[in-house]
């Protein structure tokens, strides 16, 4: 019985796909796993037909891009990075927005059976799903963005973040050492599996290690809507806690954009920041270096985010490495819009 591409790539212990790259020279293929591929053809005496031939030309070049919160000013940086490395990669992007209550697992999966998929980048969403649906999207995908939960119960793998317990606890305990105590969160997301979540792990962590009790009556979360993260949210949430909470000294937000919002709530309250209340935002998005005052924000590092994403997921797609969990470091950067608190001695 003659020997097919299917024998080869089992052999080799690869896909039939990167049989075919192999033997078409295609340039998107380790060499080492060439050489080997190759080394396999000549032993057997394998001859590709025809089909195996036209696998180069019928595979896809299609990578979609799933985003979850798309009007969310940090995604834009983010999906420009990912949309002009995918393009140097010879591959087309397929830009999808998934509404806040839509999955995105489920729309991935219609797409991919909608439109040949080399791969799928998800941004933003949740961080837990079912392991048979990410299965059978039968492509590889990583997940950018989305911190995923410590506890190793999860069946996402392919995964580049940054560490959101840390990077929110970062900013909580500057503000704790900078002598705020009363420190208002304006919050989305912390009773579903999602950065949200974990970003409020970091607020409660840093409390506690600090030794002070947390008073709920400083945690608000964003209405919910279309999209979230948005500057009249912030604002909203912001007039909340300065009416329930008067003595507050500092508000912590989940994204530049709603501690943007809350820092007009401010103002219109007649109150200064930062002398009466520091804000502190999250993600370093370009807006914030301008914003009057200049935010002190947690800055995440986007075009490595997305560098690694797109070298994770390629390696993937042509079998030189299996997804992994990549936590990266955000930074606190120091604008006008925090200062020493009354507890500050």
């Amino acid at each position: 019985m003659a020997t097919t591409i299917k024998d080869i790539a089992m052999m080799c212990g690869v896909g039939v796909s990167t049989v075919s790259r192999a033997i078409n020279g295609h340039p998107d293929i380790n060499p080492a796993t060439r050489e080997k591929i190759m080394k396999v053809v000549e032993e057997t005496g394998f001859v590709p037909n025809a089909s195996a031939r036209s696998l180069k030309q019928s595979e896809s070049n299609n990578v979609a891009l799933i985003v979850k919160g798309i009007a969310n000013p940090f995604f834009t940086r983010m999906i420009h990075v990912l949309e002009d490395s995918i393009e140097k990669k010879g591959c087309a992007t397929i830009l999808r927005h998934v509404a806040s209550d839509q999955d995105e697992v489920h729309i991935a999966a219609g797409l991919a059976a909608e439109r040949k998929l080399k791969g799928i980048i998800f941004l933003g969403g949740n961080f837990t799903h079912d392991g048979m649906q990410l299965k059978n999207l039968g492509v590889p995908y990583v997940f950018s963005t989305i911190g995923m939960d410590s506890d190793g119960k999860d069946p996402v793998i392919a995964n580049v973040s940054v560490d959101d317990v840390e990077a929110a606890k970062m900013a909580i305990s500057y503000l704790i050492e900078s002598g705020h105590r009363r420190i208002g969160l304006i919050a989305e997301g912390i009773d579903v599996p999602s950065v949200g979540q974990l970003r409020y792990r970091g607020y409660c962590e840093a409390f506690k290690e600090h030794g002070l009790e947390i008073d709920h009556r400083l945690i608000t979360q964003v209405s919910d809507g279309e999209e979230h993260y948005t500057m009249e949210n912030g604002y909203k949430a912001a007039k909340i806690l300065l009416r329930t909470v008067p003595d507050l000294s500092a508000i912590f937000c989940f994204s530049d954009v709603l501690a943007m919002g809350a820092c007009r709530a401010i103002t219109d309250h007649g109150k200064k920041i930062p002398e009466d209340v520091s804000v502190v935002g999250f993600d370093g998005i370009e807006d914030a270096k301008y914003f009057i005052p200049r935010l002190t924000t947690i800055r995440q590092p986007v075009d490595e985010i997305a560098r690694e994403t797109i070298d994770m997921l390629f390696g993937m797609i042509e079998g030189k490495t299996p997804g992994r969990r990549v936590l990266m470091q955000a930074q606190l950067v120091l604008g006008e819009s925090t200062a020493n608190g009354p507890f500050r001695h």
